[in-house]
């Protein structure tokens, strides 16, 4: 026997840790220690079934820390007093005894604090944890109903499970209205985590500027940035691009938002993506280089390439994008040349006489810039991200003395040799590179692939795509490793994939997404042709027809009926066939036959069948054996 009481209890610190979890991590310090105290008293009161703790102690302790918390409340730190307000509310309720009411409100804040934890962060498990912990409530409601008609009572075995399936059974109805309800019902377009819990202010590795000189080592996070489905491209082709830095004032690149007109002309191959930015508070959309369109609402676009997304600020997007990457992007007409060979006065005068060597020896732009090649690949230049030149003479150092820096100050000096030789240039900032996951179909990219290339532009043929970091004597060591396919490794896959999947599907799905839902949905309702549609559905008519007539039969033929059933169906033909006792006689049942018979087979047989049938229980093979053989044998003794 299993007593109801112990087994609630269990459940409702199950129910508790399952709501705690995912939250403790985002607590302060003091409701964690406090949440471990309660836990232990909580415990150890059960155990002894003494309970110090009343339930106006238990208020009383509460409003201290309610009043502190709500000191801290403020608009740049609305969340954080609230989930240690709600958690210590939680840690005081399992300090104490565990009543029927006190287990129910313990059952609601493990579902505020499971809620709360979205707050902070909505990944997958957050669904797993919400599954749990709905089947764990529905089951300790059923049993909470029994406990508060008796405290004490204990139940077999088997009604256990009876138990146990009717609490399951609640949850498992509601997941095909979840589904079904889940496109149709509206939702906002901003998620409130995002909204209560602000994003970081930029993203990891991007900026909007490029300044060589302020650090002498940076640092490299694998925060990530994107995921991009689409077809797997060689590592040449996978520049990401974000913004264009076009002007330069001392050592800084920035962005001139006045851009001059042009027009592109895009040729190659096509490449679709689908993008699913991490949310941010960069307006910039990053799609691989180079784009010539991105279908997103409210988008806007400049003539040299950069896409600009004019919606809410950290909310998830998802943006369709068509690229050309081959490198090279023509232009229908002349560009505006002295805009891309500006320069500022204090250009160094080492920086200036090497362009101008380099302008001097060159015939054509072409040439120059197959000169400035040959001076970055031979000059014994390093990629680093240690060590860094600093100053205001960054640059010049760089160029002249240490000869190492990362991809900043190798696009930057590339593209000043670029302006100072008389070929139009700029710089554009995104990502290179990515880790292409295999179950998904999409390129994971984070803040450490963060990079800055050159456009030059070459009359008659357009801006063309050059890496001066390549020409690094460690290139290869930099970007030529492979990345791991250990067993580890692959796990990692596939738990990016399941958080890709929950992203796009759930996290992602917004207003948008439901008019595209519908719309889909209303097309395909006009392309169905209903005579068409009859004739495909027949044969699966036909099988269900099929299986609904031998169902019919399997239930009505007395031979496909559980052996209990067919062997009282012939006790009590006998009985109405031998002695006129009809079985639909009102009042009549097996105790009554065996009295009015009063033959000795007949009562054995009643009590055989009546012991199975008032116990619950099929009959044993034992039983049923004695039952044959007492309807097989001749029924004329009568009881003496």
């Amino acid at each position: 026997m299993v007593a109801i009481r112990s087994l609630a209890l269990i459940l409702t610190y199950t129910i508790g840790m399952c709501g705690l979890i995912p939250l403790f991590p985002w607590l302060t310090t003091t409701p964690r220690v406090i949440l471990a105290i309660a836990f232990i008293v909580g415990f150890w009161q059960d155990r002894k079934h003494e309970w110090q703790f009343k339930p106006w102690m238990q208020n009383c302790a509460i409003v201290p820390f309610f009043l502190y918390y709500v000191m801290q409340f403020s608009k740049a730190n609305p969340v954080q007093p609230f989930v240690n307000v709600l958690a210590i509310m939680l840690a005081v309720r399992l300090s104490g005894e565990k009543t029927v009411r006190h287990s129910l409100q313990i059952h609601a804040l493990s579902l505020f604090c499971l809620a709360s934890s979205s707050l902070y962060d909505l990944s997958p498990l957050f669904l797993v944890y919400l599954g749990f912990l709905l089947f764990l409530v529905a089951v300790a409601l059923v049993l909470l109903t029994f406990q508060s008609q008796d405290a004490d009572m204990q139940v077999s075995a088997s009604d256990l499970r009876k138990i146990l399936t009717a609490g399951l059974a609640m949850p498992l109805l509601a997941i095909p209205l979840l589904l079904f309800f889940f496109p149709l019902l509206p939702r906002t377009q901003l998620p409130l985590w995002n909204f209560l819990s602000p994003p970081a202010a930029q993203i990891s590795g991007y900026s909007d500027k490029v300044e060589t000189g302020g650090q002498a080592q940076i640092s490299e996070a694998r925060t990530l940035i994107f995921r991009a489905e689409m077809q797997k491209l060689p590592q040449q082709q996978l520049y990401w691009r974000g913004t264009v830095f076009n002007r330069m004032e001392k050592q800084r690149w920035m962005r001139d938002r006045n851009v001059p007109a042009e027009r592109p002309l895009f040729s190659g191959q096509t490449v679709t993506q689908t993008i699913y930015p991490e949310p941010s508070t960069s307006r910039t959309l990053i799609s691989l280089d180079r784009p010539s369109m991105i279908s997103v609402w409210r988008v806007s676009s400049a003539p040299d390439g950069v896409f600009e997304y004019g919606g809410s600020y950290g909310r998830r997007v998802t943006v369709t994008a068509i690229s050309k990457p081959a490198g090279t992007v023509g232009v229908e007409r002349l560009i505006n040349k002295p805009f891309y060979l500006h320069l500022p006065e204090d250009i160094p005068s080492r920086i200036s006489q090497l362009a101008g060597d380099i302008r001097r020896r060159g015939t054509s732009d072409r040439q120059r810039l197959e000169l400035l090649e040959t001076y970055f690949r031979n000059g014994n230049f390093r990629y680093a991200l240690k060590d860094l030149p600093t100053g205001d003479r960054a640059l010049e150092t760089f160029l002249f003395e240490k000869r190492r820096g990362h991809c900043e100050f190798f696009a930057s000096s590339f593209a000043v040799l670029l302006r100072g030789a008389g070929i139009p240039s700029r710089l554009v900032g995104g990502y290179l590179g990515g880790e292409y996951n295999e179950l998904g179909g999409y390129y994971q990219v984070t803040a450490d692939r963060a990079h800055v290339w050159v456009e030059a532009y070459l009359e008659g043929s357009g801006w063309h795509r050059i890496d001066p970091t390549s020409f690094a004597v460690n290139a290869g060591e930099v970007w030529g490793s492979k990345s791991s396919r250990s067993l580890l490794f692959k796990l990692r896959l596939a738990i990016d994939s399941i958080d890709h999947a929950w992203n796009r599907s759930v996290v992602s799905y917004d207003f948008e997404q439901q008019i595209r839902f519908a719309q889909n949905a209303g097309q395909k309702l006009q392309q169905i042709n209903p005579l068409r549609t009859m004739r495909r559905l027949l044969p699966y008519l036909a099988l269900f027809s099929v299986c609904c007539a031998m169902l019919i039969i399997f239930r009505t033929t007395v031979w496909f009926r559980p052996r209990e059933e067919r062997i009282l169906r012939r006790f009590l033909k006998r009985v109405a066939a031998e002695y006129g006792m009809h079985v639909d006689l009102p009042g009549l049942g097996l105790i009554e036959i065996a009295k009015a018979v009063d033959i000795t087979q007949v009562h054995e047989f009643t009590s055989i069948y009546a012991t199975a049938l008032y116990h619950d229980r099929r009959l044993s093979n034992a039983d049923y054996a004695r039952l044959i053989e007492l309807l097989d044998m001749s029924w004329e003794s009568p009881l003496q």
